[in-house]
């Protein structure tokens, strides 16, 4: 009886099991029949905006930049070849004035020099009067020898006499004009006309040879020298053949902005050797330059000042197939975007000279109408769909 209870009950369990699958079984395809159909909706994927500019032809030169220091044409040290004491000096070595070529800047104490030259004056008359009297005395001689009244030794005495003193009076006028040398050594005159950079003499003071007195310049001619980058040079017209390209120089003082004209004095021969830079050097057109910047100053407008910091602009080649950018939107592999009717479209691009943040390129297909794109994107690709940012910028205006 025991064993018979325990059969029904396995079975009435395994039926039970048995039903609950085939219920879920059931319930699954139910469920399946009456779900709804899911229908596939398009994504709208959202059109990026971009900044763009138009693109506009550049028709002036390319500005090739540089800074430098403005320097004399020349400055020379001031010095004297002899010693003496200084008695006289030129109002412009005390005032840091100008000079004319030609002036007597310092003048040394000439009494030694004067006194060698009068000594040496006084020679040469006694040796004079001395060869004259052995010249006559030997004409005499001569003629008393042909008649056989002196003997031949006489004769070569004054002869060996006549010798002696012609090369005395040789060495004493190649000695006069030392003198005189040194007599216009002490007379230290101007080399160039210029103006008085710094001064160490003093009146009174002893001077020695070699020892600078002050430091002169040139004031008729002043230059700014700047490292230039060989690809810049290549875009300067006739640099190396002696053509003088134009040139603006700047520089500041007492936070005014002055500038002056400037063209291409000359060009070093070599290149640096750690920079592999070329020097070139400019030459200022004018001594007062014209403020552009800042508002006037009671003292005027200062010359150009010697060791002034200076920014200097070449004029450039100038070719109206170059583009001005921003160098941001050069891109990679020398391309740019553009913009043409909400496409973006990728152009290849030359990129010639580099202006800071302006870029200097030739773009070689450049659609009617297409503007560049400034902007930048983490992914970009030819065809996609862009906005521009002024159109919504103007359409949110007209809704307000």
């Amino acid at each position: 009886m025991k064993r018979l209870w325990n059969w029904t009950k396995d079975v009435f369990w395994l039926i039970v099991a048995v039903a609950l699958v085939g219920a879920g079984v059931y319930g699954f395809r139910y469920l399946g029949e009456i779900r709804p159909e899911v229908v596939a909706q398009p994504v709208e994927r959202p059109v990026v905006l971009v900044d763009t500019a138009v693109p506009e032809a550049f028709t002036v030169p390319i500005p090739i930049r540089g800074e430098g220091f403005i320097q004399p044409f020349r400055e020379v040290a001031l010095a004297t070849e002899t010693s003496g004491r200084v008695v006289e000096m030129h109002p412009s070595l005390e005032a840091r004035g100008r000079f004319s070529k030609g002036d007597i800047l310092v003048r040394l104490d000439d009494a030694a020099a004067r006194a060698s030259l009068e000594q040496t004056d006084a020679n040469i008359a006694s040796t004079e009067a001395r060869l004259d009297l052995v010249e006559t005395q030997l004409a005499r001689a001569e003629t008393l020898r042909a008649r056989g009244v002196i003997p031949q030794d006489q004769l070569d005495q004054l002869e060996s006499q006549q010798t002696e003193l012609t090369a005395s009076l040789t060495a004493l006028r190649a000695g006069r004009r030392n003198a005189e040398i040194a007599l216009e050594r002490t007379a230290i005159h101007a080399p160039f006309d210029g103006a008085v950079l710094n001064s160490t003499v003093e009146l009174g003071a002893v001077a020695s040879p070699g020892l600078s007195l002050a430091n002169l310049y040139s004031v008729d001619q002043l230059e700014v020298t700047v490292p230039v980058r060989q690809a810049e040079a290549a875009l300067i017209p006739g640099l190396f053949e002696e053509a003088q390209g134009s040139a603006r120089v700047e520089a500041d003082f007492a936070g005014r902005t002055y500038q002056w004209n400037a063209s291409i004095a000359r060009v070093d021969n070599a290149l640096d050797q750690r920079t592999r830079t070329l020097d070139v050097t400019l030459r200022l057109e004018d001594m007062m330059g014209q403020q552009v910047s800042g508002t006037a100053a009671a003292s005027g407008a200062p010359p150009a000042l010697i060791n002034s910091f200076a920014r200097v602009v070449i004029d450039g080649v100038q070719d109206n197939s170059l583009y001005a950018i921003p160098s941001t939107a050069y891109r990679d592999r020398d391309t740019v975007w553009l913009y043409v009717d909400g496409t973006l479209t990728v152009a290849g691009a030359e990129r010639v000279h580099v202006d800071g943040e302006q870029s200097f390129v030739r773009i070689g297909d450049l659609p009617e109408g297409a503007e560049i794109v400034t902007s930048s994107l983490d992914t970009a690709f030819a065809g996609m769909k862009v906005r521009k940012a002024d159109d919504e910028s103007r359409r949110a205006d007209a809704s307000e």
